[in-house]
């Protein structure tokens, strides 16, 4: 208990900060958007440079982040976001304990949250990894004999409005059906006597009900667009096992998986979980918190059946605690974040101001991973990059890269869409070429958190058809 209560106070102090992951800020302008008139069946654009037909995986969240920052401003987001990361770790401690016992808890937790720790971010993913973890142990449970998981349905209703894996809680529930299929048919111990159309109906009517949210059918197709645009966003690219939150991943696999090989007798249901669960820790960056999630209940019962603690697993009094202590660490961080976590990205600076003061959509050529920051801070301007691929037609994509990468003719693309102001990280590529290769004049530069911009202003003949 005193390692978790520990871990707690961590999260506590990684969130009582300002708020700076532009995606945070991304997700802040579409849920104002949504609050001031879009629909959820039929949401607009921010920028004219983004014109593609899309659905929204995760406007519930973005709607929840702007109400909370409409009163309480960047404080509560950061308390908002933070409460939803020990949420989180009490959760994986709740279903460690009950599989386990605190011995196992506290380090299945200790290693859940070193794994995840990148994506353990200010953005509504982090309710993906709950809501998995959830679902995982809940069909590991159906795997010995407990009950057929119905409640995973509405879960799955709420956590197709919350954020897009909800695809990743639908093929849990795929992959343990299949599961509890090959366990009856090979007679293993605890395959249940549930009927097995009842089994295969749940992750069905999943699939079913995310159609039913206000998004409507549109919501079945959204996520296979991922495969589309994953080439322009690096946490789509492969994992690589020299990163440590990877390694790590790597090593609770492998340790629940030769834990398991040791038993005497197998169930599919459990294997076909830990198979799905290696196929998210090579499929991307993004899908290794996936495959650590979902590793959470195999781990744990695993490392149980070596744990004397095993028979304390169901003690209520510990479980309570392990509440109590995510409200005081959540009451907590509410305490801290007034002091910590109000300042504005870039605060009172000239370069800010500036751009502030500009007309009306005017178009500002923005760096692709801080165009979120941009979007909130300037509503009035015409972002041209930010990071939420899904509302970029893929030839727009392209333009993107084409412009970021510097590829033949990218000034012409650039003139293309009326861009006379930039705000860009300072001493790349595209800054020199901009400054030193196209005339622009460079401003003002402007800190945020630890990188610096830099905001050029475009020669008067730049737009001209001869310019450049």
């Amino acid at each position: 208990m005193v390692v978790l209560t520990g871990l707690l106070a961590v999260v506590v102090r990684r969130f009582a900060v300002p708020v700076t992951n532009p995606d945070t800020f991304f997700h802040l302008r579409l849920g104002r958007e949504f609050l001031e008139g879009w629909k959820p069946w039929d949401p607009g654009s921010v920028t004219p440079f983004a014109t593609a037909d899309w659905a929204p995986t995760q406007w519930l969240s973005q709607v929840l982040y702007a109400w909370v920052e409409s009163f309480a401003g960047l404080a509560g987001v950061a308390w908002l976001t933070g409460t939803v990361t020990l949420a989180y770790v009490v959760v994986v401690a709740l279903v460690g304990h009950r599989l386990g016992g605190l011995l196992v808890a506290a380090p299945v937790t200790c290693l859940t949250v070193a794994a995840s720790l990148p994506f353990l971010s200010a953005r509504p993913q982090v309710a993906s990894y709950v809501f998995l973890v959830l679902v995982s142990a809940a069909w590991l449970r159906t795997g010995r004999g407990g009950g057929v998981p119905w409640w995973t349905v509405p879960l799955t209703w709420l956590w197709a409005m919350v954020h897009g894996m909800w695809v990743a809680g639908v093929l849990v529930g795929v992959v343990a059906a299949l599961g509890s299929t090959l366990d009856r048919k090979a007679g293993t111990r605890d395959a249940g006597s549930h009927p097995l159309w009842q089994v295969w109906a749940v992750p069905a009517l999943s699939c079913v009900v995310a159609g039913l949210t206000p998004v409507g059918p549109a919501l079945w197709t959204a996520t296979t667009r991922v495969g589309g645009i994953s080439t322009y966003f690096a946490e789509w690219g492969a994992p690589e096992l020299t990163d440590p939150t990877t390694a790590l991943a790597a090593c609770m696999a492998g340790l629940t998986l030769l834990l398991r090989l040791r038993r005497g007798d197998q169930s599919w249901l459990e294997l076909a979980l830990l198979a799905l669960a290696l196929l998210w820790l090579v499929y991307a960056q993004r899908s290794v918190p996936v495959a650590v999630a979902m590793l959470v209940p195999l781990l744990a019962d695993s490392l149980g059946s070596l744990s004397a603690d095993r028979g304390r697993a169901r003690r209520h009094t510990d479980a309570r605690t392990l509440v109590v202590l995510g409200v005081v660490a959540s009451a907590a961080l509410a305490a801290a974040v007034p002091f910590t976590s109000t300042a504005v990205p870039r605060g009172d600076t000239d370069a800010s101001a500036t751009l502030a003061s500009l007309p009306q959509s005017t178009p500002l050529l923005t760096d692709w991973g801080m165009g979120g920051t941009d979007l909130w801070l300037y509503p009035h301007l015409h972002v041209v990059m930010h990071g939420y691929g899904d509302m970029f037609t893929d030839d727009e994509l392209r333009r993107n890269a084409d412009i970021v990468d510097l590829e033949p003719g990218w000034d012409d693309e650039l003139r293309e869409l009326g861009a006379t102001h930039a705000l860009v990280i300072a001493h790349t590529p595209l800054a020199y070429a901009l400054e030193d290769g196209a005339g622009w004049n460079a401003e003002d530069t402007v800190q945020d958190g630890s990188t610096e911009l830099v905001h050029l202003v475009a020669p008067e003949d730049w737009l001209d058809d001869s310019a450049g």
